[in-house]
């Protein structure tokens, strides 16, 4: 592709491909392509994530630059040489600013750093942009010590002009942080959903070889114990076995033992299905497609949730823990219902509550959903981040 003189330079950083990583390197990239940057991509390209990578970037890789900003000698669990990758890549790539995908990598680094007036690499100042997924000081500045901790630097960084752009996923604490912190301008990005949920419910439990009269609840992501996959498997483990009750656990579930023996014996009483690997973009949709509610039974979970925005776009009431943000959206926009988190008995009486609901009952959940999905769509993601580029 013909560069032109005039096109604005951006470096994107992107170290990881677990979880949400990979979605938001395809969303991001997309759209600073579409709307006519140029851009350099620095990611961790090696054998094993190269291939799928190249697969989420399919649209695109083409029409941009990629530095390999990582190798076997550097540890994604030392923060100090993130940031000086990071500087690295920046210097290489002749960029003008850098789009950081998951500020969290590495920020509370630069900020507990920043508190004993130890700043980041010169050349960084000023270029720094990207999206601040849980930046949990924001809500309480004092407590615990850390939070005081990272706000005393991230003051710090602001004063003296560190970061250009700041966008957050949690739409309450945008004039918080800019009343508190000077120096800084914050943006709201929403979280994205993607694809044509189109599928019928019928045509996905056939895809997914999920029985047709079952009440299926989708677990979709990685099944860490912060996501709560193990209060809905306890739950449904609490309950009769010849209940109608179907659970799907789409994700990479982690080596914990005791979760992985319950879980299979749901399977034997025929109560489930594990996906326990990457999901495509395809799968994805089928699952959700498939179910009647998605579960979000997090467990302090701080901050937004994708899986909020993909039930939204597929039109499915959710099940989740009553705190956070995300408790907040689903109370406030009537997305479904919330119990107490933790609580295994009340989370039991949701899903059996939810269960006998009728199908006007549960319409009426699809049409606040659908209102909702239409502030997360990617037409509204890419309007909202580009915007501030302009």
């Amino acid at each position: 592709m013909e560069i032109k003189a005039e096109q604005q330079h951006i470096l994107i950083f992107e170290p990881r491909i677990e979880g949400h990583h990979l979605s938001w390197l395809k969303y991001v990239t997309e759209a600073f392509n579409m709307a006519g940057f140029k851009l350099t991509l620095a990611l961790n390209w090696n054998p094993k994530t190269k291939k799928l990578i190249e697969k989420q970037l399919s649209n695109v890789i083409s029409k941009v630059t990629i530095i390999p900003a990582f190798n076997d000698n550097v540890s994604l669990q030392k923060k100090g040489e993130i940031v000086r990758n990071l500087t690295k890549c920046f210097k290489i790539s002749g960029a003008k600013e850098i789009f950081i995908n998951n500020l969290d990598e590495f920020i509370s680094h630069c900020l507990r750093s920043a508190t004993l007036g130890i700043y980041p690499p010169k050349e960084l100042r000023g270029a720094l942009s990207g999206v601040y997924f849980r930046p949990r000081f924001l809500e309480n500045a004092n407590w615990p010590p850390g939070n005081l901790i990272k706000s005393i630097g991230f003051r710090k960084l602001c004063r003296k002009g560190w970061f250009n752009k700041i966008y957050l996923l949690d739409e309450y604490l945008l004039t918080k942080a800019q009343n508190n912190y000077a120096g800084i301008t914050v943006y709201f990005l929403p979280d994205p959903w993607d694809g044509d949920f189109y599928p019928s419910k019928k045509e996905a439990r056939k895809f997914l070889n999920i029985p047709e009269d079952r009440f299926m609840l989708l677990h979709y992501g990685i099944g860490k114990k912060r996501k709560g996959l193990h209060l809905t498997v306890r739950a449904l483990l609490e309950s009769p076995a010849d209940w109608r009750i179907f659970l799907l656990c789409a994700g990479n579930i982690p080596n914990d033992r005791e979760l992985l023996k319950e879980i299979s014996a749901l399977e034997q009483r025929r109560q489930a299905k594990v996906i326990n690997r990457y999901v495509s973009d395809s799968e994805e949709i089928q699952c959700f497609c498939a179910s009647d509610v998605v579960m979000l039974p997090y467990v302090k979970h701080f901050g937004s949730s994708g899986v909020l925005s993909r039930a939204a776009a597929a039109g499915k009431m959710v099940i989740a823990s009553n705190e956070g943000l995300i408790g907040r959206r689903i109370r406030e926009h009537k997305l479904g219902w919330l119990f107490q988190s933790g609580n295994v008995s009340e989370l039991r009486k949701r899903i059996s509550d939810a269960e006998s609901l009728t199908e006007k009952d549960l319409e009426q959940f699809q049409k606040a959903a659908f209102r909702y999905a239409e502030h997360c769509s990617r037409g509204s993601f890419n309007k909202a981040l580009i915007e501030p580029f302009k």
